[in-house]
């Protein structure tokens, strides 16, 4: 496979992630202008009915949400200020200690698990996927190292975040208490950004979409650059 079509092919994985993201982004001022919340329990939505029928608490269903991967707080604290209409600042500590939690599981998985992981084909695969990705998206940590970690976690994108921080911290050899230290700075950070854009509602999901236009931009030029300089590289070495 040459140099271009290389270029190409990661381009348009790339291409196909951000549309999917800026679609679903799109569809957030939608969910916040009807953010109200029903007054007949039968009109809530499905998956509130179903926490309240189990007697589970808003608080604990947001702290879960936190918890999972891509979702992270950046989903958990707009729903919990949108749709169960929770304090700023309780959306906040629950999004920041959701999202923490499985984290030092993670890195010690990571640390001592991950030989026994890696026996079996199907974890083999996805952890060399995964690391193969981390390791193109976590230049920053490469470089900055404890710093890099901080930036990379608090940037309130799928493709970042503390799940991912925490894998591009094993792999690039960062200690299990620094990371644990960075990951939750940035985790901070994060939520800071979450909540403020959530509070302003409709205009917060339009600085995010703004923000990520900006960034497809950048890197659309920086791809069509690297698109140009193959073509030209496989042309020098053509003649």
């Amino acid at each position: 496979m040459s140099v271009r079509a290389t270029y190409w092919r990661a381009g348009m994985v790339k291409l196909k992630f951000l549309t999917f993201f800026l679609i679903f982004l799109l569809t957030i001022p939608a969910f916040l202008v009807s953010d109200e919340p029903p007054d007949e329990p039968r009109k809530q939505a499905k998956f509130s009915r179903f926490f309240k029928e189990k007697n589970i608490s808003d608080e604990v269903v947001v702290m879960s949400m936190a918890m999972l991967p891509i979702f992270e707080l950046r989903g958990a604290i707009p729903w919990a200020i949108h749709h169960y209409k929770m304090p700023w600042w309780k959306a906040y500590i629950l999004g920041v200690i959701g999202n923490f939690i499985p984290i030092p599981i993670i890195l010690l998985i990571l640390k001592f698990g991950l030989d026994l992981l890696q026996k079996v084909p199907f974890f083999r695969r996805f952890f060399e996927w995964l690391f193969a990705r981390t390791r193109k998206k976590g230049e920053v940590v490469k470089k900055y190292e404890s710093l890099g970690l901080i930036l990379f976690v608090m940037i309130p994108l799928p493709i970042t975040g503390a799940w991912t921080g925490s894998v591009a911290a094993y792999i690039f050899g960062i200690k299990f208490l620094p990371a644990i230290i960075c990951i939750l700075i940035g985790i901070c950070f994060a939520g800071i950004i979450v909540t403020t854009l959530s509070m302003f509602g409709i205009w917060g999901a339009i600085i995010a979409i703004i923000a990520l236009l900006t960034l497809f931009i950048l890197w659309l030029i920086k791809f069509i650059k690297a698109i140009k300089a193959a073509r030209n590289k496989e042309k020098g070495a053509s003649e």
